[in-house]
């Protein structure tokens, strides 16, 4: 199972910043997740909201401003410059996997982020997802090449909704990956992504991954690919030590039923 770090290592560094990038790929990471939005000129700039006050204090969006205005004047609260999408894969995609949340909707970010990634040596090492699904179906006609995700937060407890919602999406845009909010995930809906070869990478909330353990070992028996947590270093940790624990995959109270309730 792979260990996705959400917005880089978040609870050790501010997230979407330079350090908590460097961190997840020091810690042993296999995969950094980011959110990219546009600036006034185009450029790929690092943020999960679109304005700059919750992680640098500037009450100012990003679309007003351009690369070398946020390089000459935005400091995000730790200090560091605010990162661009180029400056980290030229540094650490030979190092580490990179999934790109396309946080804004529209055509020009997904031809921006599709352009800069499409031609990379690593472009094997990318994924592009978003909740936006004229994002996704866009980013799978236009860039082909680069692998694309469909995220998903809505609960699909009517019968067949999943097979006829997500999946028929999915097939129809030629893309074979899925990231669901890791809550609302059933063994029901691995099985058919399973049965259909689609990849399964759950994701978690900030706050919605405190019990961490029973959380890690259902993701796992119900075999998904790998997890966006927030907690990267403990749970490749935890991997470690449960390669060697069966014991931690018997009786998980998660396996019960086929809508299990994530506790957080």
């Amino acid at each position: 199972m792979k260990v996705i770090a959400h917005r880089g290592a978040c609870t050790e560094a501010l997230e979407n910043s330079w350090t908590a990038f460097r961190t997840a790929v020091e810690l042993g990471a296999d995969r950094i997740e980011l959110d990219v939005h546009l600036t006034a000129d185009n450029q790929i700039a690092i943020l999960h909201d679109d304005n700059l006050k919750r992680t640098a204090g500037i009450d100012k969006k990003l679309n007003q401003m351009t690369r070398a205005e946020i390089k000459k004047s935005i400091r995000l609260s730790n200090g560091e410059e605010l990162p661009f999408l180029d400056e980290v894969c030229d540094e650490l995609l030979s190092q580490i996997e990179i999934n790109v949340e396309i946080k804004s909707p529209g055509v020009p970010i997904v031809e921006a982020v599709g352009k800069l990634l499409v031609d990379h040596k690593l472009s094997e090492r990318i994924v592009i997802s978003s909740f936006d699904k004229n994002t996704c179906a866009d980013s799978a006609r236009l860039f082909p090449k680069l692998k694309v995700a469909l995220l998903w937060d809505k609960y699909l407890w009517v019968p067949g909704a999943f097979q006829f919602g997500p999946i028929r999406f999915m097939e129809k845009h030629g893309i074979r990956i899925y990231h669901p909010e890791a809550k609302l995930l059933t063994p029901q809906q691995m099985r058919i992504a399973k049965a259909r070869n689609i990849e399964v990478n759950p994701y978690v909330g900030l706050r919605d991954e405190n019990n961490r353990e029973q959380l890690w070992s259902y993701l796992m028996t119900v075999g998904v690919e790998g997890l966006c947590t927030n907690y990267p270093r403990q749970m490749k940790l935890w991997l470690q030590e449960a390669r060697d624990d069966e014991s931690r995959f018997q009786n998980n109270p998660l396996m019960v039923g086929q809508s299990p309730k994530v506790p957080g």
